[in-house]
């Protein structure tokens, strides 16, 4: 396979003779089947090798690839050509997807990103394992969770036996002052959640999650917001033009919009959650719950225009991917916050809550203004009870002005 890619015999030679050449022909396989351009794969390949030649003279294998201490060693790299690269983006990048095809192989230990200590503890191992097994927890709630008690591992040492409620007290609260409210609710969820785990291990005192106070939040007590249909009309327009950046982005705000879907609704979405010909769209979303939602003629066509020049790739139905190699779905919901961010700075418009969630808000108060029943509402956005639909209504203020009483006037 490095045929493809050098046509110097000798250079050939080279490489597969180098610490890195028994697996150099797989990687190139590898970028070839991602979709890089031959350009990108030619750099990509010559870090492979130069990491190969680092490690070995560093006294390592392929097994412990360090690549904070290969990042080190590119400020003052003095290896010959052959051995690849100088410091660039494409040399740093192509010794870190060079591992990740290693570890994908078997061949390196996961773990050890460029930060140092991203090894994991097997404390929190074993917790994300619970949560994904016992609890059902969601990737993204798995994700947060383990950062949240990664943290309180790092602050009050890995012996959870000596911990007690005054320690563990003291070390929310420290964290909860320099947060916002919503971050210190799930900061309680995902402690009390952690204490829970050790407690039933034995790793901790019993009823130790009870150490965690309660953050006082009044649910439902502010206004929701939303976007207004001018706004939306000019995030629609920002999304103008034949390139496959601008399609997808258009598909994607107008299945935020339209259907009132959450991000990670629309990451996980694939080519056959749609049944064109009933028009209708499967959702799986939060909690595992699935609906069908009537797919708009305008959803629609915005998706079908997308997947004309979708990126191509292998053994992937999710419907959007990268636009550039590797040409990998986006799973999860922040790639579609973040995307929605950069429409909404190219459209000018500015956003009054955080991510992508504006647009359901939006959704939800565009129905209600045209007269959707609060029951119909829910089944829409898959709200579990009627009171959490019941937050958008106090967005119609004309509607309230209607039933809203007389403010009795106050006797001197």
């Amino acid at each position: 396979m490095l045929e493809t890619y050098f046509g110097s015999p000798k250079m050939v030679a080279h490489l597969r003779a180098g610490p890195s050449g028994p697996y150099l022909d797989g990687f190139a396989g590898s970028l070839d089947r991602s979709g890089y351009e031959r350009s990108v794969a030619v750099r990509y390949l010559r870090a492979a090798a130069h990491i190969g030649h680092f490690t070995l003279e560093q006294g390592g294998t392929l097994a412990n690839v360090d690549l904070l201490a290969f990042s080190h060693h590119l400020r003052t790299c003095r290896c010959p050509r052959p051995k690849g690269g100088r410091r660039n983006h494409h040399t740093v990048y192509g010794a870190r997807r060079y591992r990740e095809y290693l570890v994908a192989v078997g061949i390196c230990q996961g773990g050890n990103a460029l930060e140092p200590g991203n090894a994991d503890p097997a404390m929190i191992i074993g917790y994300r394992q619970w949560l994904r097994k016992h609890r059902g927890a969601a990737e993204s709630t798995v994700r947060l969770y383990s950062r949240d008690a990664t943290d309180l591992l790092i602050s009050l040492g890995d012996d959870a036996g000596r911990w007690d409620a005054k320690i563990v007290r003291d070390y929310f609260m420290d964290r909860a002052i320099k947060c916002g409210a919503g971050t210190a609710e799930k900061l309680t969820t995902g402690l009390r959640s952690f204490l829970r785990y050790l407690s039933a291990r034995g790793q901790c005192q019993a009823d130790l999650d009870h150490a965690v106070p309660t953050f006082a939040s009044w649910r439902l007590a502010r206004l929701p917001r939303y976007l207004t249909v001018e706004q939306v009309d000019s995030l629609i327009a920002a999304c103008d033009g034949s390139s496959p950046a601008r399609r997808r982005d258009r598909a994607i705000i107008l299945l935020l919009a339209r259907l009132g879907l959450r991000a990670g609704d629309v990451a996980g979405l694939r080519i056959g959650d749609i049944e064109w010909d009933t028009d209708t769209l499967r959702v799986s979303g939060k909690g595992r719950y699935q609906v069908r939602l009537p797919l708009p003629q305008e959803v629609g066509d915005a998706i079908l225009n997308y997947l004309e020049c979708r990126s191509p790739t292998r053994d992937c139905d999710n419907i959007f991917v990268r636009n550039i190699a590797p040409y990998r779905p986006s799973k999860r919901g922040d790639c579609v916050s973040s995307e929605v961010r950069r429409v909404m700075k190219r459209a000018g418009v500015a956003n009054p809550a955080k991510g992508a969630h504006v647009l359901r808000h939006t959704a939800a108060t565009q129905m209600l203004r045209h007269g959707v029943p609060l029951d119909q509402i829910g089944l829409v956005l898959r709200h579990r009870g009627i009171d959490t639909t019941a937050y958008y209504a106090k967005a119609d203020v004309n509607s309230l002005k209607g039933i809203a009483q007389p403010w009795p006037e106050v006797l001197l």
